[in-house]
């Protein structure tokens, strides 16, 4: 009633509305807000506090029903059925990847094997080029030599 009145006297001092007026406009802004039924603070607290409990206790339940032992033994079995199935899968992919790589190592010897020959025919077709030149190198210091001495020896002779 006190908001009532403070209404009236509002609409009366700053409106300059006639007192039955103002008491009408007042208790239509009263009959409204009582209707709209406006959420407060504290309303909307009390009110999660309700479903906070209200959860707290079904929360509580299914987790009762979660420990029993048909729910453990249920998981236990479909953990042990889901690791061996991983487990089966995992052999496979690694029996998969070892037969590959035996497959590239076995490739990767063969083409080594080839280059190693490759490489030994043409180290051994460098080394003979190598001998040749050596030996014509030392004949022709040799007959440089042997020009060399008989020119000299021409020359002593004169």
């Amino acid at each position: 009633m006190a908001l009532h009145a403070a209404t009236v006297g509002i609409l009366i001092e700053k409106s300059k509305f006639e007192p039955e007026v103002a008491l009408g406009v007042a208790e239509a802004i009263d009959l409204a807000m009582t209707q709209a039924q406006f959420v407060t603070v504290p309303l909307l607290d009390a009110r999660l506090h309700e479903i906070k409990t209200e959860l707290r206790v079904l929360a509580e339940k299914v987790d009762a029903k979660l420990d029993a032992s048909v729910y453990k033994a249920d998981m236990q079995r479909f953990s042990a059925e889901f690791n061996a199935k991983l487990d089966a899968k995992f052999a496979a992919i690694d029996a998969k990847f070892d037969t590959k790589l035996a497959t590239l190592d076995a490739k990767f010897d063969t083409k080594l094997g080839a280059l190693d020959a490759k490489l030994d025919t043409k180290l051994a077709e460098l080394e003979a080029k190598l001998v040749r030149w050596v030996f014509l190198v030392m004949l022709g210091n040799v007959a440089l030599s042997l020009a060399a001495n008989t020119v000299m020896n021409a020359f002593k002779s004169l």
